[in-house]
């Protein structure tokens, strides 16, 4: 498929690809350092604090929530007033126990029987509310996921925006997608409807507190508050850039291992799994590491938040102690004195827990803080794709039936000039083959015919209906015979379906008549991974010929679209798309193909070229 020269190009062009993936690794570590402050500078996701940044996050994730229109408001309301109806059963449970003290310290047997079955009514209840909260909770999360993840994937996989979001700076769009979140939604509906129902108990505790223990409890519950508050804040405020850090780890792990099982035959062959062992525990160290870092960092978190936790029951014994040695209850029997402790008590260490629930959602807010990170850096991106994709459509602007080349100059995202002022003109059956040495930019000049590079300088002309492109590694995707013929099942503005008939016809003329008997029926699905089984790179390649052939394009591309093939094979693929009336511009290192173009386009690997006739 190679020669010897392409092929060490290529090794070069990977470990220079695995220098930078080390850097970039190295740089991700780096921008955690020890004092928890970024050290990238460059515009682009440096901004991981839990303060405005994430307010403004949260903003953008609520717009496009609103914009669902997926009743999410509707489940938000009714989760808070059903969180509200259960805080009063939880605050009729709470006073019982004084009640208990009463009629226990009265000797009261004829009331306590009604009183016990009044509190097994009252926990089972309180334990149903607790049930079903949880559920409408998790759906919440589930909406919240269905909304954003649909919106995104609307976004993402565009014509022009697939392309240039994967092949970008952003690392694993599809970890983001896919993972990152689904994990957004859950924190955020955990968090949200804890930090949304908080102010009205606050604010109901603190009036029932100050009535019972007077202006010094609801004081001193405050300002134990507001001492847990700042110290948890400067506390967890660098932990949201070493949970990015470890979403980054995570997806290059998951990645590495998903390529390995892609390539499992390649790396068979070169007998490669101990260098691919080695990498994947080079990935895992990075991602363990990542993960010791987060839980150092953690484990400050938590021991701040769970001694506050603990230490609230303390402050509630002082809130209670300070009306009783005063004298304010100096007139109150023992069982009496005991009741009205009790009820001090829980109310006391209620908006003690309130806070404390504010207090421990920091280190649900910090994992929603990273997680919303990484989820508008992908909606960033995809703007800026958005921005590059218009512009890029500006200068491809359809023009009669021809393909047109004008003052065209294309040069790599590292400012390599493959292409200088090129002119050229592709009519209807005049198909053109691109000849030149490995990295003179053969595969760019076609991704920019494709409108997926913007031209460095000059303009490129197609059709309004495009160019159908072929790569050279054919895209296989699952389900049916029928849907990998029509695939990707709406082209040019048009959606057709491929009769049996006609999938008999262009399976026979490519040399794939037997893949109708060997998958059975049109209809029957397989995933991706039986397709790669049941089918050869060769046939692979004929399956895609065959899409061209459905679709009949007036201009197809063709990137070594037929490497795996002999020469026969080959030239009857190209006279089956000669006599579509199908024009193709092919890149080719293979001599026996120039019968059928009319010139040929040879690029010198220094921007220059010729362009003659055959």
């Amino acid at each position: 498929m190679y020669d010897s020269e392409e092929f060490e190009l290529l090794a070069n062009s990977w470990r220079s690809d695995t220098r930078a993936s080390t850097r970039d690794n190295e740089e991700c570590a780096a921008q955690v350092d020890s004092d928890g402050r970024s050290s990238k500078k460059d515009g682009f996701g440096e901004h991981f604090a839990v303060g405005l940044t994430l307010l403004r996050r949260i903003r953008r994730i609520g717009r496009v929530l609103r914009a669902a229109r997926a009743r999410l408001g509707l489940w938000s309301a009714g989760l808070i007033a059903g969180k509200l109806a259960a805080e009063m059963v939880y605050y009729y449970a709470g006073m019982l126990p004084s009640e208990f003290y009463r009629v226990l310290g009265d000797r009261d047997s004829a009331a306590f029987g009604p009183l016990l079955a009044r509190c097994v009514a009252v926990v089972a209840v309180a334990g149903a509310c607790r049930a079903v909260l949880d559920y409408a909770n998790g759906v919440l999360g589930v909406a919240m996921r269905h909304a954003l993840t649909q919106n995104t994937q609307a976004r993402y996989l565009r014509r022009g925006r697939l392309y240039a979001v994967a092949s970008g700076r952003i690392d694993n769009p599809d970890q983001r997608i896919a993972q990152d979140i689904e994990r957004l939604a859950r924190s955020a509906a955990d968090v949200l409807s804890e930090l949304l129902l908080a102010p009205f108990l606050v604010a109901y505790y603190t009036v029932r507190c100050w009535t019972l223990a007077g202006v010094f409890g609801p004081v001193a519950i405050y300002a134990y508050f507001i001492v847990g508050a700042t110290a948890t804040q400067y506390v967890m405020a660098p932990i949201v850039r070493y949970v990015v850090a470890q979403e980054k780890a995570e997806g290059d792990f998951r990645f590495h291992h998903v390529r390995v099982r892609e390539c499992a035959e390649s790396i068979a062959f070169y007998g490669g799994e101990t260098a691919e062992r080695e990498r994947a525990n080079a990935a895992l160290t990075q991602v363990v590491d990542t993960q010791y870092r987060v839980l150092w960092r953690q484990l400050g978190l938590g021991l701040l938040t769970q001694v506050f936790s603990y230490m609230g029951s303390t402050v509630s014994y002082v809130v209670i102690a300070v009306p009783i040695f005063l004298g304010s209850y100096d007139g109150l029997s023992g069982a009496e004195l005991s009741s009205v402790i009790s009820r001090n008590a829980f109310v006391s260490l209620y908006l003690i827990y309130r806070f404390s629930v504010i207090i421990e959602q920091a280190k649900r807010v910090v994992e929603l803080a990273g997680y919303a990170a990484r989820v508008v850096q992908l909606w960033e991106e995809l703007d800026r794709a958005d921005a590059s994709t218009d512009a890029c459509d500006v200068a491809c602007a359809a023009v009669d039936s021809d393909i047109a080349a004008v003052e065209l100059s294309v040069i790599t995202p590292r400012g390599m000039v493959l292409v200088s002022n090129l002119n050229v003109r592709v009519s209807a059956g005049e198909s053109l083959v691109v000849t030149g040495p490995p990295g003179s930019g053969k595969t760019s000049l076609l991704r920019a015919f494709c409108g997926l590079w913007r031209p460095a300088r000059g303009e490129v002309r197609v059709p309004q209906a495009g160019v159908f492109f072929l790569p050279q590694a054919p895209y296989i995707a699952g389900g049916s015979l029928r849907e990998q013929l029509s695939y990707p099942g709406e082209w040019g503005g048009c959606t057709r379906s491929c009769s049996d008939t006609e999938a008999s016809r262009l399976l026979a003329i490519v040399g794939l008549a037997h893949i109708i008997r060997r998958a059975g029926n049109m209809d029957r699905l397989w995933s991706v991974q039986e397709w790669l089984q049941m089918l050869s790179p060769g046939e692979q390649q004929k399956l895609s010929i065959a899409r061209v052939l459905f679709w009949r394009p007036p201009f197809a591309a063709l990137d070594e679209a037929t490497s795996a093939l002999d020469a026969a094979a080959e030239a009857v693929l190209y006279r089956a798309l000669s006599y579509a009336a199908i024009t193709v511009i092919s890149v080719s290192h293979h001599d026996g193909l120039n019968a059928f173009h009319k010139r040929r386009l040879a690029l010198d690997g220094h921007g220059g070229f010729t362009l003659d006739s055959i």
